[in-house]
């Protein structure tokens, strides 16, 4: 079949001859190829690959331990610009358009409340500058019912890098906690 193909040589040289024998090679061949070439091995299929060989253990090792990290990181690691205070989920964001920093402060009742009762939400916001200095500071106060309800201010400096609330929710009993929105700009 290959007895007509020059092989590659170098002018002058004499010309080297390959010599194929596929029994002799496969006689010669590690165990595995041998059991491949006469059909006897059968390829692990499903799940069943994750566990086959020591390897792919590590890496199945390895992907859960990349995933339970992840899920631990994002459970404890809540962004701080949203809260749950006594049943009310409450979202600060701000952003900065035309030279003016605009924060909005989002109150929802949860879907998953129990109680849909009348309470008041007080919010003060902490304007913070660069070198982390509260610029100014304000206030206010609401009745919150059902619904969506915001609190939105305006701010003109444009060196605010940051807005911090102070969100208290009085029902019953009073909860308060601290939300923290850096300007999107």
């Amino acid at each position: 079949m290959f007895e007509d193909v020059d092989e590659g040589h170098l002018d002058g040289e004499k010309t080297y001859k390959f010599y194929y024998n596929r029994e002799e090679r496969l006689k010669n061949a590690p165990q595995i190829v041998q059991d491949y070439y006469d059909g006897k091995l059968k390829p692990v299929k499903g799940l069943k690959v994750l566990v086959a060989n020591k390897s792919n253990r590590y890496i199945l090792l390895a992907l859960v331990f990349f995933i339970a990290t992840t899920w631990i990181y994002t459970g404890f690691n809540k962004s701080r610009n949203y809260s749950k205070i006594n049943q009310i989920d409450c979202q600060l964001e701000s952003f900065c358009y035309a030279e003016e920093i605009y924060t909005t402060l989002k109150i929802s009742r949860n879907p998953k409340a129990k109680k849909t009762n009348p309470c008041k939400v007080a919010a003060e916001f902490f304007i913070i500058n660069g070198d982390n200095q509260v610029i100014s500071k304000e206030s206010e106060s609401m009745l919150y019912e059902n619904g969506e309800q915001f609190f939105r201010k305006k701010f003109a400096d444009y060196d605010i890098l940051r807005i911090d609330a102070i969100v208290t929710v009085s029902d019953e009993q009073s909860e308060t906690k601290e939300l923290s929105a850096i300007v999107k700009r």
